[in-house]
């Protein structure tokens, strides 16, 4: 379903992980009203003169803020005036503005149907929310403008058609006019009785006239309901500083306040999701307070921060029976509550129930997009009790059905593939009060969906191949905080036995590669420490963990924190070699990480002698495996280390490796790493011409692969530095060493080996 999103704090896929609580840079709405359940269509309600005046709005005479882009476009497509269509969308003379309830759909069919009466166009309003109004309503327009009563009665009794009679005189208006049906959150009622409404022959039609227009609002926004004729428009939620001049308002704070309430005032907003309904109820509430007595002993809310942490805090205290005027935080809460109950009790009601569980794994994962495609596999959830037997197609009419409520929000990233660019998101306070509804044994299931499901996304995602990373971009968010959140329930628990637990831990190590592979050692180590962190003292030494503190040691490694590292790699090779055996190919990858420690401390002859002992074991396993070409370019590096003496030895080698990586047709970022030393050691034997014309092209693959972002990257500009310096190009190349210095600065630390070595060239050639 393809939607226009006005003037809504959407939650786009940027170039962003977050891993538990750290942000990684790569980076709707509520009802107060309780709604009934559909009656079934039995007869043609006889209802008497009903009014079609535009009701007084909620706002009493408050501003409307963050919607002025919905409401100027649907008032210039009022009949008579301009219409600047949207893109890829005609004006249409059928609108439905969909969202949860409270989201402003009312008011903004409010604010266009005072536009319309200013422009002289005539406005009838018809609550839609039953069958009594509608007919009522549509009897009445029929009345106005001129049908015969016999007329009237007659089809009003049932003995021919009233939308058809209504519709006639409706299209042969002689003036202008605008018809809003507003609640429509069943639209079977406007339907014909044996025809659904996107057939176009019930009370909501497409005017076969250029002087009429209609606007809907409703719940439901699915295509197959409304029909390709007309035009929806999700209303979503507000932008925290608009949500915030709507809080102030309501607080009768409408002129200039302090920055740090503003402040607080935006926060509040996003999180109340930018919900007007609920933002004005937050208003209302500190207005009354702020306005009455102080109680000494007291802890009532008094201000908006007051507010806000008590929202925060009381999702676990939400009951159906609070007192709107004393509670209205809770209030609130308990009409996301029933508003979210209420879809979903009608999505059951159609056939649904499926959507219950399916949104309840969903509000388990990061709030985050979510790549349904890649996350939702159809075997995967026929596996799990919670589910029966569940089809692709099943699974697309859950999905297209959460959306058309809007208990999820669709999206389209064309950059990332079939695959991973169809998203859908939650609402922050649609997924709190999910999970704060998922009872025993439900919530266990859920959670263990969740892990198997997630698993099967990355099961074919190499974190270190860059060809997985559009996949791993979309995917890691859900990969992190959520699964990090399932094992401390384990730990908590005390389910050391669950089975999906070692599947968890091989997730958590596979997106910690994954960090390490985009060059981000400091994030990949906060999310892991905060992985460890929660376990208990009897998990230190099960293999997955020990799998999970190995990643932990190339942190500190990649970090320049060799001490910590080749500490923390000793330890797991202990461990590896006591329950693997020190032939194990992860004990021989342990042994390769503290080879490099030796390498950064330049411990050039031990390291060799490890690296040769490793290398003829990889050669074994596999002879032009990735793992065996890496482990020989550290054997290079090591001989390079030693001097002139080892540089042709180190040439003919390096010589090899790339051959090697050349025979191999999926490219890598090690064999580019590879060419960097390779110009190093051109460097070093005095060919500083053929030095700079391999790492210009390198840096050229770098940049055409969008792999700049890696350290390898870094060196190979300061490598390009030294070999201007050396031909005497020296402003060229300290500009390269500036701008080295810098990036390093930011993603190594000031104190990393490698900045210090930038700097120390910066000396030396200023």
């Amino acid at each position: 379903m393809v939607d226009d999103v006005h003037d809504s704090a959407h939650y786009e896929a940027e170039q962003h992980i977050e891993v538990s609580g750290h942000a990684v840079s790569i980076s709707a709405g509520r009802d107060l009203s309780l709604f009934s359940p559909p009656q079934s269509h039995v007869s043609a309600h006889r209802p008497g003169r009903s009014s079609v005046g535009i009701p007084e709005s909620r706002r009493g005479g408050l501003k409307l803020h963050g919607r002025h882009s919905i409401t100027r476009y649907l008032t210039r497509c009022l009949p008579g005036h301009e219409v600047l269509a949207e893109p890829a969308q005609g004006p249409g003379s059928v609108h439905i503005l969909y969202g949860l309830g409270g989201c402003g759909k009312t008011e903004i069919a409010w604010e266009v149907s005072q536009a319309a009466l200013s422009s002289g166009i005539r406005v009838w309003w018809i609550h839609a929310g039953g069958q009594a109004s509608i007919g009522g309503g549509m009897r009445e327009i029929a009345s106005q403008l001129g049908a015969p009563p016999p007329r009237v009665d007659e089809a009003w009794a049932g003995r021919a058609s009233a939308t058809d009679l209504v519709w006639q005189w409706l299209n042969d208006a002689p003036v202008p006019w605008l018809l809003v049906l507003d609640n429509a959150d069943w639209p079977e009622y406007l339907a014909d009785h044996d025809r659904d409404i996107a057939s176009g022959v019930g009370w909501l039609r497409y005017p076969q006239t250029p002087r009429g227009m209609v606007v809907v609002t409703s719940r439901v926004g699915e295509t197959s309901v409304w029909g390709p004729w007309s035009s929806k428009h999700r209303i979503g939620a507000l932008k925290p500083a608009d949500g915030a001049r709507i809080l102030l308002d309501y607080a009768g704070k409408s002129g200039t306040v302090p920055h740090e309430e503003l402040s607080d005032a935006g926060e509040l907003s996003r999180r109340l999701g930018g919900l007007p309904l609920a933002l004005r109820a937050a208003g209302a509430y500190l207005r009354k307070v702020t306005h009455g007595p102080v109680f000494r002993g007291g802890k009532a809310i008094r201000s908006i921060r007051d507010y806000h942490d008590v929202l925060v805090h009381r999702f676990d205290e939400v009951r159906p029976h609070v007192d709107q005027h004393k509670l209205t935080e809770e209030l609130e809460l308990c009409a996301v509550h029933n508003t979210c109950e209420m879809s979903l009790t009608l999505l059951a009601e159609r056939g649904l129930a499926d959507a219950r569980p399916l949104l309840g794994v969903l509000a388990l994962m990061a709030a985050r997009p979510i790549p349904y495609g890649a996350v939702l596999n159809c075997e995967v959830l026929s596996a799990s009790p919670l589910f029966g037997r569940i089809s692709e197609s099943r699974i697309r009419l859950l999905i297209d059905a959460l959306d058309g409520l809007t208990l999820i929000n669709l999206g389209r990233n064309a950059s990332a593939g079939a695959t991973y660019g169809y998203t859908l998101t939650l609402h922050p306070l649609i997924r709190d009060v999910v999970l704060e509804n998922q009872k025993r044994p439900d919530a266990v299931e859920l959670r263990r969906l969740m892990i198997d499901l997630l698993a099967d996304a990355v099961r074919d995602l190499d974190p270190d191949d860059p060809d997985c990373w559009t996949g791993w971009i979309v995917v890691a968010p859900h990969c992190a905080a959520p699964v990090l959140d399932y094992v401390r329930w384990c730990a908590n628990e005390r389910s050391h036995e669950d089975t999906r637990v070692p599947i968890a831990f091989d997730v958590i190590r596979k997106v910690s590669r994954f960090l390490l592979a985009r060059s981000l050692p400091r994030q990949a180590q906060l999310f892991v420490e905060d992985c460890l962190e929660s376990l208990p003292s009897e998990w230190r030494t099960r293999s997955d963990v020990v799998a999970v503190r190995h990643e932990y040691g190339r942190c500190l490694l990649e970090q320049g924190r060799l001490r910590e590292a080749e500490e923390e790699l000793a330890w797991v090779l202990g461990q590896r070699t006591l329950n693997l055996g020190g032939d194990h190919p992860y004990t021989m990858a342990t042994r390769h990480k503290l080879a490099r420690c030796m390498l950064e401390q330049r411990q050039w002859e031990k390291a060799e002698a490890n690296l040769r002992e490793i290398l003829a074991y990889e050669r074994g396993r596999d002879p032009d495996g990735p793992d065996t070409l890496t482990v020989w370019h550290s054997l290079v590096r090591a001989l390079v280390g030693q001097g002139h003496l080892r540089l042709a030895e180190a040439s003919r080698e390096i010589g090899a490796v790339f051959e090697a990586w050349q025979r191999r047709s999926h490219p890598h970022p090690e064999s580019l790493y590879a060419r960097i030393t390779a110009a190093r050691i051109m460097l070093l034997k005095d060919e500083p011409e053929d030095a700079l014309e391999e790492i210009t092209e390198l840096l050229s693959e770098y940049t055409s692969k969008d792999w700049t972002t890696r350290s390898e990257a870094a060196e190979a500009r300061r490598l390009r530095g030294q070999c201007l310096c050396a031909l005497g190009r020296t402003e060229e190349g300290l500009r390269d060493f500036q701008e080295v210095v810098v990036w390093q600065q930011l993603n190594l630390g000031p104190e990393h080996a490698e900045t210090t070595a930038t700097r120390g060239l910066l000396a030396e050639w200023s």
